[in-house]
């Protein structure tokens, strides 16, 4: 059994092993196995050891951030709700404004709504609910920004909010 394991042990070290080995027993009955011819020693013939080579391992390229050149992230970006050049009728001036996005809105990123110039949404969402708006036109403008605050598309729209303007109280 030592002798089995031994000659593995031999094989298995490709660097060490020689053409030739040499098996010997001391005077306490232990094997011994040498590259190196002494007296009593048995010449044992290995056979040649299967190698393979290693290929070269394939190189690891990171997939490329999004380039500039190959295009945008987002195909469709619009103001569903109003309507360009719509006139909305609502007496008491609720407003609902969605947006459009295509493909679905990337982690990190966020759109920010404004109406009139001044911000109504900031954040994952693609609808605002707005009350009490006042009668006339309205222009509304989004963008969606990345974690950087950068811009990476943005749209506009202008709509009419029809609205009947308060009874006016007369003096009694």
């Amino acid at each position: 059994m030592r002798l089995i394991i031994s000659l593995i042990l031999l094989a298995n070290m490709g660097s060490v092993v020689a053409e030739t080995v040499y098996k010997t027993v001391d005077e306490n009955g232990n094997i011994i196995f040498t590259d190196k011819p002494s007296k009593n020693a048995e010449e044992i013939k290995l056979q040649k050891l299967q190698t393979i080579k290693n290929p070269n391992p394939a190189k690891h390229t990171p997939s490329p951030k999004q380039a500039k050149d190959k295009g945008p992230i987002y195909k469709k970006f619009l103001i569903a709700n109003p309507e360009n050049e719509s006139g909305l009728r609502s007496n008491n001036g609720d407003v609902t404004i969605s947006v459009t996005l295509e493909p679905p809105l990337r982690g990190g990123h966020r759109i920010i709504i404004t109406l009139d110039g001044e911000e109504v949404s900031n954040g994952p969402v693609t609808s605002v609910s707005l009350q009490d708006v006042d009668r006339g036109t309205h222009s509304i403008s989004a963008s969606v920004v990345d974690g950087k605050a950068k811009n990476m598309i943005s749209t506009s729209s202008n709509f009419t909010l029809l609205r009947q303007p308060a009874p006016r109280k007369t003096p009694r």
